[in-house]
């Protein structure tokens, strides 16, 4: 973006590290407080709240997104974030995702079309598609929903409730709901 381009962004209070490498579309707003770092593609009608700060690398297009979250390096689009989560590294958020509250949503992981509470832990090198994720769910390293029926071409939803516990490199097929407190041994 031009120095101009920049100058009017920092004006309402947002901090542009580096003006040559990022990229801001006109239709996007940003509240006062958050900082944008180098190498950075905000496009489309994305709203992005105060406080936030937006990494290296990151992509967000037609994003709505709260405030106090930090995002790094990471691929978003078409999703609602809430406040106070922490994305990334190389996180990939697409088609109709759903973020609450106070999440981490760690390294490598790919969230499709699915609604996540508030207080969750997503690792790492993980795959959430076509699933509603209640609160306080621990989604470990590895494991993935297998939401596509190829015989009937078709998603299924997988629905994890309150407080349960999926273990490491376990695959939930859908369509299937883990309930409260249930823990899914690690390789299931």
């Amino acid at each position: 973006m031009t120095l101009d381009e920049a100058t009017k962004w920092m004006e309402k209070g947002i901090v542009i590290v580096d003006h040559n490498t990022s990229y801001i579309d006109e239709n996007v707003e940003i509240d006062s407080g958050t900082t944008i770092y180098p190498n950075v593609s905000i496009r489309g009608n994305s709203k992005i709240g105060s406080n936030n700060i937006i990494d290296s690398n990151t992509v967000i297009i037609d994003c709505e997104i709260g405030d106090n979250n930090k995002i790094l390096s990471s691929y978003l689009t078409d999703s609602i974030i809430g406040n106070d989560n922490y994305i990334g590294p190389f996180a990939h958020m697409r088609q109709k995702v759903i973020l609450g509250n106070n999440n981490r949503v760690g390294n490598y992981v790919e969230i499709k079309d699915s609604v996540i509470g508030n207080n969750n832990s997503l690792s790492h090198l993980s795959y959430v598609g076509n699933s509603e994720i209640s609160d306080g769910v621990n989604f470990s390293g590895g494991a993935i929903t297998a939401n596509f029926d190829l015989i009937k071409r078709q998603y299924k939803k997988t629905i994890i409730k309150d407080n349960a516990i999926i273990g490491a490199n376990s695959t939930l097929v859908a369509p299937v709901t883990i309930n409260k407190k249930a823990f899914v041994a690690a390789g299931s």
